[in-house]
């Protein structure tokens, strides 16, 4: 079960990432489409991308912090290209994901997930705050 917030009620607000999420799952499970299963894969896919690019960014600053200091100039070079790359593959899967979601939101007639704007940036703090969402709303 989530948390509850002092009042007893959910604490995830009506305006919510993770409420806007289950109310474009609910209206995917309620339809009849051919391609309901592939929509709510891309549901789950999103928020999986969500914390695969925080989890590389996450990877890579630790990395470059120690890397530093246990690595040769020329290996910590190749680690830093390796592991930007690893980011980059991560960032671009979200991209995607997110204008997949917000798609299949105007298909199904519910509000976006994400209504930012399109930019690199601001969708990968929209990635944080998706994790940190789900992660506070957790069931233990």
């Amino acid at each position: 079960m989530g948390r509850e917030d002092a009042a007893g009620g959910s604490a995830a607000s009506k305006n919510s990432t993770k409420t806007k999420v289950m109310t474009l799952i609910e209206a995917i499970n309620k339809s009849d489409g051919k391609f309901k299963n592939d929509d709510l894969l891309a549901v789950q896919e999103f928020i999986d991308d969500c914390g695969r690019y925080i989890e590389r960014v996450t990877a890579m600053e630790a990395a470059l912090q120690v890397a530093r200091f246990r690595l040769e100039p020329e290996d910590y070079r190749q680690l830093i290209v390796d592991l930007d790359r690893g980011r980059k593959l991560a960032h671009d899967a979200l991209i995607a994901s997110v204008r997949l979601v917000n798609r299949l939101c105007g298909v199904y007639g519910v509000p976006k997930i994400y209504d930012g704007p399109d930019e690199r940036i601001p969708i990968a703090e929209f990635a944080m705050e998706v994790t940190s969402e789900f992660f506070k709303e957790r069931r233990l």
